[in-house]
């Protein structure tokens, strides 16, 4: 019997601030939506598909989020962010700050990207 070898792709952490308005709350599915608008408006279908997108966290209190996406994918991931400018009609950033290759690496660092 011969057993196939499978690869798998490798995954990266986006961490990002998030830059809002204090009476402007969002929820994770309202981010989606635009995220992948933004996605689609951009960089077609084609590569849409490809992306293999993940939100870890959304803290808009806190304001910050992780996205989990290929490494082939990141700087897709990171332009994208970049990209959008309101949601629900009020202004918004969300400025990529650092990326990891795991989750314990990235939450280790969070405090002293966000908080301070």
């Amino acid at each position: 019997m011969v057993r196939l070898k499978i690869r798998y792709e490798r995954q990266r952490y986006v961490l990002f601030k998030i830059i809002i308005e204090p009476s402007h709350v969002f929820n994770k599915n309202e981010f989606l939506n635009k995220l992948w608008s933004i996605i689609w408006d951009y960089y077609g279908m084609n590569t849409a598909n490809k992306i293999g997108l993940w939100i870890h966290k959304l803290d808009v209190e806190n304001k910050y989020g992780i996205i989990q996406c290929s490494h082939k994918t990141k700087e897709i991931i990171i332009s994208a962010l970049s990209l959008i400018k309101r949601i629900k009609d009020k202004r918004v950033i969300f400025s990529p700050v650092i990326t990891s290759g795991t989750i314990k690496k990235l939450k280790e660092k969070i405090p002293m990207y966000i908080n301070g």
